[in-house]
């Protein structure tokens, strides 16, 4: 089930107060970067963050689940919650945040793509 636009939006206006995050539809849900980093989802028209230490300490009861079957288990955050609070915790948990690996551009992609297909092509070369 796809997650609708308008849930999207009333997601991002709570981190509005936040202009470090932004939230970029991926595969009909939605993935949310705070500072170059993946902060969370948005999946099934509900919000969840990233696990770790910190949100473990302040959310110690929340409802968790996987993103897709054998992922990790993502903290499951309540609509009712302010926008003050969500923004606190996502300040919160920042460090805790994994490092996202950056992009290979096009020309890299194609080139490891044909390195790997054809790793002794230079030796049929004359």
């Amino acid at each position: 089930m796809a997650t609708s636009k308008e849930y999207a939006e009333f997601i991002q206006d709570k981190f509005a107060r936040l202009d470090v995050v932004n939230i970029r539809p991926m595969m009909g849900e939605y993935v949310i970067h705070m500072a170059g980093k993946v902060l969370g989802f948005i999946g099934d028209d509900q919000l969840m963050l990233e696990p770790g230490p910190i949100i473990e300490r302040i959310l110690p009861n929340a409802e968790k689940r996987e993103l897709f079957p054998g992922s990790k288990l993502f903290y499951i955050i309540p609509d009712g919650m302010s926008a003050g609070e969500l923004c606190g915790i996502a300040e919160a948990i920042y460090d805790d945040l994994p490092i996202s690996k950056p992009r290979k551009s096009k020309r890299q992609q194609k080139e490891a793509g044909q390195a790997k297909r054809f790793p002794f092509a230079k030796h049929f070369e004359d």
